[in-house]
């Protein structure tokens, strides 16, 4: 049986950096880590942001097999997870803490550095640290957020590649993380890349110099960088202004009705990760977030067009909101 211990002659680096409004601290033995959280070092961490620690050692004898697919487990306050290539992972949300052991080949990868470590990370601890991870995406006009929500397969992934070609600034797709101060409500991005199923290259011809590959959730799809493939700009944040609650429909044409009172709050609640017991502060902290959310301008909005009929019409919208 081998041993592994997370000191600091084990993991001698150290860094911070900013992670969609939290602090992230740093501790490993990999300079291919140090390297690949740079650009993350270049975004000014708030005084206030709440922090949690990752200690992650890199193990050469750790090596990376063929390829399995990754799993959690959860038991109370804590996760396991098993991500591709070769890792293992512990997120302790009670201690607010991140141990894991990674190949070689995981320290050299940015994508799983990118796309897999810091969200999942967020995703699990977020709440803990005052981000509330949030199953929708946000763009961005002008300064004003766009958070679009709805089922898995609504299309809004698709609606969000429609709108940056439109000119939107891509914030998230997937998941956003979103913190509240007094006053100040912003919703925060990964960078993450758009995920796009191979159907998509129907609307979207630029997709044709891509290669759809398995995604985490094992999904085959494009991983599209909205900026590089769209040539839309990628904003780290935004203050949130409307919320459009997407629903598909067979039915021609777009419809834009008002949400009744509560509708975002008790959507948002309902789609929250479960959190354990022993972390009532953080269960009152998300939903004050969402409480603040829910008083965006709403409508839920169905559609039955093709996504680029559907930005134009969610653009022209907007201009009247």
């Amino acid at each position: 049986m081998v041993t592994l211990e997370f000191n600091r002659m084990s993991l001698p680096f150290r860094t911070e950096f900013s992670l969609a409004g939290t602090r992230c601290l740093l501790s490993t033995n990999s300079h291919e880590l140090l390297r690949l959280s740079m650009p993350w070092q270049s975004i000014q961490v708030r005084p206030d942001a709440g922090s949690f620690r990752m200690s992650i050692l890199e193990e050469a004898s750790f090596n990376s097999d063929l390829p399995k697919p990754s799993h959690f487990r959860g038991l109370g306050h804590l996760v396991f997870a098993l991500l591709e290539p070769k890792s293992f992972l512990t997120f302790d949300l009670l201690r607010k803490n991140v141990f894991g052991v990674i190949s070689p080949a995981a320290a050299r990868d940015s994508h799983f550095w990118n796309v897999q470590l810091l969200p999942i990370a967020l995703g699990l601890l977020g709440t803990t640290v005052g981000v509330a991870p949030l199953h929708c995406a946000c763009l961005d006009r002008n300064g004003s957020g766009l958070m679009v929500a709805g089922d898995s397969g609504a299309g809004k992934s698709t609606l969000t590649a429609a709108l940056a070609k439109r000119g939107f600034s891509v914030v998230s797709d997937d998941w956003t993380y979103v913190s509240y101060r007094p006053g100040k409500l912003v919703a925060h991005g990964m960078y993450a890349p758009i995920k796009l199923l191979p159907d998509s290259i129907r609307y979207f011809p630029e997709l044709r110099r891509n290669t759809p590959k398995k995604t985490l959730n094992g999904e085959v799809a494009y991983e599209v960088n909205a900026a590089k493939v769209f040539h839309s700009s990628v904003k780290a944040c935004s203050a949130p202004k409307w919320l459009l609650f997407l629903e598909r429909t067979s039915a021609p044409g777009c419809h834009f009705v008002p949400c009744r009172p509560g509708h975002a709050a008790q959507y948002f609640e309902q789609n929250a990760e479960k959190l354990p017991v022993e972390l009532p502060e953080a269960a009152e902290a998300r939903s004050e977030i969402i409480r603040q959310i829910s008083k965006c301008q709403s409508w839920i909005f169905r559609t039955g067009g093709d996504p680029i009929q559907t930005a134009q019409a969610v653009e022209h919208f907007l201009l009247e909101a």
